[in-house]
């Protein structure tokens, strides 16, 4: 028996064939960088009891309140710890060497040398500084012990906390603490990492691990924050300062800060390709600001602004607008920003 062609046969297979070998189409596409100038005010709060964290390709700002934390273990490259430097002006660290954990008691705290964490976020500039030391399979804790002041608003009993570090290994802190006042309270703990994140932190009220970071490490460039840092007084003589600004994320930004050349209007492309960029986490900070005594409040420094390198070689320029709310409340830095096309 002789076949027919049939026409929409053929069409059937053609076109079976053709959708089956054609790739899904996404869904979702993916987000677009806003042109043109972009503002927002980050609500810190008048007692600064909230920080924030911002990304600038997807624009997106998360909320946690801080200080919640007294250390934290980084989670990334070499093993580091940083303290909550910003709760208040006592809250250091000091260091001894040559003496065993057990021996640490309230007579060692007449010669201690007393440092925070300046807010580079360089290992050097910490207050444990470079705590261990690399072997075969991890690291171990260096041969000394740490006494942490937590501050005169803990009660004098559990004020002052000392700490030896045994090491890392398999992504796992180990650490030894106790309280100098009170020798009977000892604790071994255990902190693990977690990758997607800068640091893992721990609070010695609540004896755990407690959560700080709310997004991943590659979510967010700068953070609204409290933090600590050495301030020149009228005289010249450096004391330790509480202060509010903005600390960038090192893995994900890198910044130029801008004084003279050409005003933030005409900055492009051209000129950001020219800067040099530092990877410092206080390049911005909080000297965007100053205290004016003459209006006794708060102005922006005039004429400064930042450029921003991301990760994925895009380009922002921003600058600080105000640091009040339209109500005159302190503590609402208003902040403006384009991408650099």
């Amino acid at each position: 028996m002789k076949l027919k062609f049939n026409p929409f046969v053929l069409l059937s297979i053609v076109l079976f064939t053709f959708f089956s070998c054609e790739k899904p189409e996404s869904l979702y596409k993916q987000p677009t960088i806003p042109q043109g100038l972009q503002t927002q005010t980050f609500a810190m709060g008048e007692t600064y009891s909230n920080q924030l964290w911002f990304d600038f390709e997807t624009q997106k700002t998360t909320v946690n309140t801080y200080g919640n934390w007294d250390i934290a273990f980084s989670c990334q490259n070499e093993p580091s710890v940083v303290i909550c430097g910003g709760k208040n002006s006592n809250f250091t660290v000091a260091e001894f060497e040559n003496v065993n954990f057990k021996d640490i008691d309230a007579s060692y705290l007449t010669a201690a040398k007393w440092k925070f964490d300046q807010p580079s976020g360089k290992i050097d500039s910490s207050a444990f500084g470079r705590c261990f030391n690399k072997v075969v399979d991890g690291y171990e804790g260096k041969s000394a012990i740490y006494v942490l002041d937590l501050g005169e608003d803990s009660l004098k009993s559990f004020r002052y906390i000392k700490i030896q570090f045994i090491g890392v290994k398999g992504g796992a802190y180990q650490f030894k603490w106790g309280y100098v006042n009170v020798p009977a309270l000892t604790y071994l703990t255990q902190m693990v990492t977690d990758p997607s994140k800068n640091y893992v932190y721990y609070s010695f009220s609540k004896k755990d691990v407690v959560e700080n970071e709310p997004v991943a490490s590659e979510d967010w460039d700068l953070v609204f924050t409290t933090y600590k840092e050495s301030v020149n007084d009228p005289n010249g003589v450096p004391y330790n300062y509480i202060i509010r600004g903005a600390l960038a994320n090192l893995k994900t930004i890198s910044i130029a800060q801008i004084d003279k050349g050409i005003a933030y209007e005409a900055c492009d492309k051209t000129f950001a390709l020219q800067q040099k960029f530092r990877n410092n986490a206080d390049e911005i900070g909080y000297d965007w600001k100053e205290y004016s005594q003459s209006i006794g409040k708060y102005a922006i420094v005039p004429n400064r602004y930042y450029i921003i390198k991301t990760a994925t070689n895009d380009y922002f320029k921003l600058k600080f607008v105000d640091f009040y709310d339209d109500q005159g409340r302190k503590g609402y830095p208003k902040m403006a920003w384009q991408i650099l096309p």
